[in-house]
């Protein structure tokens, strides 16, 4: 009974590891493709020839299959969706597109050159084109029997090359900042500020923002520049994108701050395009660097305190000195206040008000001198 506890064990054991060995191996497997996005301009009847090459980084000798789609913006973070030719309207090209078809064998570490040609109807109306060359280790299937036909499939599990073409014409640019704003509006010290900026394409092409934004203190002071989209990633017509990891951070800062968004976006007339657009946005926060403000005013306040209590005690023992001095009977003086109409109570809220008030510049100007 044991051996055969044992056995079973053992059994068990290699088929786990057989099995993650497996697996292991097929997720090193890949593929390389380059370049990654094409991103030209064409004419009309144009015929666009161009190549791409493959690279099989598995450890096996693999067949790679090429087949086509076009592709538009998924949500705002600049993902495309692949789209199966003909199954949708939009801005595409995949149907332009002429491939070998056959399955190129490679071997592991083998590179390989793809020729292709783009033939842009002579018809076709100015503005952003889209398209895709795909490769997998699978022919393209087509499933027209479900919801999506096939349409559901994202870059980030494909290996592809992107086609962005620009067709000569009288295009539209237009773009416009849907938002510029901070996570938060105020922050403790250290701090850290991530901008988001969301920018809407409403042109029939696509462009590549670019820009940066301009943080300044309350004194018109500049202290930080970002840059936006180093990248160059694009918005696709009738979309939106999101730019954000624009992050500020530090250590000291105090007061107000105004940050100001600057983007030029679009082409020159002498390249086929309207010319150089620039958007605005400003956006305003505050940076307060609470566990140094509370310690700092309540210790003020208890010197503050101590220091009144002491000229008031001083005071008090010098005016008693005075009456006995004269001959003043301390009852007649104490009557004497009233009726003139000093509160002593009143009267050192308001020397604590005025202490408070100048030791808050103090700190205010101590702290922009040493740390700002």
């Amino acid at each position: 009974m044991k051996y055969k506890k044992l056995l079973l064990f053992l059994a068990i054991f290699l088929f786990i590891f057989i099995v993650a060995d497996k697996a292991q191996a097929q997720s090193s497997a890949g593929i390389k493709i380059s370049p990654v996005k094409t991103e030209e301009m064409v004419d009309p009847g144009e015929v666009f020839k161009s190549q791409i090459k493959v690279t099989n980084e598995s450890g096996e000798t693999r067949t790679f299959y090429v087949y086509l789609r076009d592709f538009k913006s998924e949500g705002e973070s600049g993902m495309a969706k692949l789209v199966i030719p003909g199954t949708e309207e939009g801005y595409y090209l995949a149907s332009w597109i002429d491939v070998s078809r056959e399955g190129i064998e490679l071997s592991p570490g083998q590179e390989r050159t793809v020729p292709f040609t783009v033939d842009v109807p002579e018809n076709i109306g100015p503005g952003g084109y889209f398209g895709a060359i795909i490769l997998g280790t699978e022919p393209p299937r087509i499933h027209k029997q479900n919801e999506e036909k096939g349409a559901g499939m994202s870059i980030a599990q494909q290996t592809a090359s992107l086609l962005l073409l620009r067709v000569r014409g009288d295009v539209f640019e237009e773009a416009h900042i849907r938002e510029f704003n901070t996570d938060k509006d105020f922050y403790n010290t250290p701090f850290l500020v991530d901008f988001l900026i969301r920018i809407e394409n409403v042109g029939n092409v696509h462009i590549k923002p670019h820009g940066a934004i301009s943080i300044k203190n309350m004194f018109g002071k500049e202290v930080r520049i970002l840059k936006i989209n180093e990248k160059g990633g694009n918005i696709l017509p009738r979309s939106i994108r999101r730019f954000s990891a624009n992050i500020w951070e530090g250590k000291n800062a105090f007061g107000k701050y105004t940050a100001t968004l600057g983007i030029t976006y679009g082409v020159s007339a002498n390249e086929g395009g309207q010319g150089k657009s620039s958007l605005v946005a400003v956006k305003t926060f505050w940076i307060i660097p609470w566990q140094i403000i509370i310690p700092v005013f309540l210790t003020l306040l208890f010197i503050s305190g101590i220091f009144i209590l002491l000229i008031k005690l001083y005071k008090n023992k010098a005016v008693k000195k005075a009456m006995q001095r004269a001959g003043i009977s301390q009852t007649g003086y104490m009557r004497q206040s009233r009726e003139q109409g000093i509160s002593p109570a009143l009267h050192l809220g308001v020397i604590l008000i005025i202490v408070f008030v100048i030791m808050i510049f103090i700190l205010t100007a101590f702290y922009f001198l040493f740390f700002s």
